[in-house]
């Protein structure tokens, strides 16, 4: 399911985009202009794909979409153009500007659903993320946020909270965290170097031993992340 944004000053026409939208499974956010969609990008999250009428009031659609390709916040995401305007050289500067694609009214449903579905599987592919409360882990970047906050953590630091992540709920002992994130068995040093990189990470986290929020300590065994019932 894709968040798909409508600029259309036509309220029947941009009703009809919204139900075609929804039909096809997707959310919708219908605007009139530039001004509603200027108010849109302040206040709402960006969208995976925005269909965007040329004949607009105040500011038109290749304006539009001039600024929209020229800012580095929305440039990534992609338009296509529904415009009654179907003379060639229109088609053109919509591509030339960064168009995805270019249809013209009247549009049949199906065709708009299919040049709607052939745009998204354009986009990059979602990174995997677990999500655990208000931690969230993306292994394919070693990005971790708290809250929405990104936080710095070294190469050692992320992949022994994956490693928790991993063993959710349960306790995981200081012999499987050596194994798992140095790749070698050894209970010689394996509490030292655990518990001293577990009490980094929990100051990372904003954690404590005595009152955790996050990593709990298992007294002579090793560790448990802590995760919400729904987990």
């Amino acid at each position: 399911m894709a968040n798909i944004w409508i600029v259309e000053d036509d309220p029947t026409i941009g009703l009809l985009i919204e139900m075609t939208v929804k039909k096809a499974g997707h959310t919708s956010f219908r605007m009139l202009d530039a001004s509603e969609l200027d108010h849109a990008l302040k206040k709402e999250p960006l969208p995976d794909l925005m269909l965007l009428d040329l004949m607009l009031r105040e500011k038109n659609g290749f304006t539009v979409m001039k600024e929209w390709k020229a800012d580095r916040k929305t440039n990534s995401v992609p338009v296509i153009i529904i415009s009654a305007r179907s003379a060639e050289h229109d088609k053109v500067m919509g591509l030339e500007l960064g168009a995805e694609d270019y249809i013209t009214k009247p549009f049949g449903v199906r065709e708009l659903q299919a040049r709607i579905q052939t745009a998204l599987r354009r986009l990059p592919k979602e990174p995997e993320k677990i999500i655990l409360n208000s931690l969230t882990l993306v292994p394919e970047t070693r990005d971790v946020y708290l809250s929405n906050r990104r936080i710095d953590l070294t190469q050692k630091e992320f992949e022994l909270l994956l490693c928790l992540a991993k063993h959710r709920s349960s306790t995981v002992t200081r012999a499987t965290i050596m194994k798992e994130v140095w790749g070698y068995d050894g209970e010689e040093d394996a509490t030292r170097t655990v518990d001293s990189h577990i009490k980094t990470l929990r100051i990372k986290l904003g954690d404590t031993a005595s009152e955790p929020k996050f990593i709990q300590t298992i007294r002579k065994t090793g560790y448990r992340l802590i995760v919400g019932e729904d987990e």
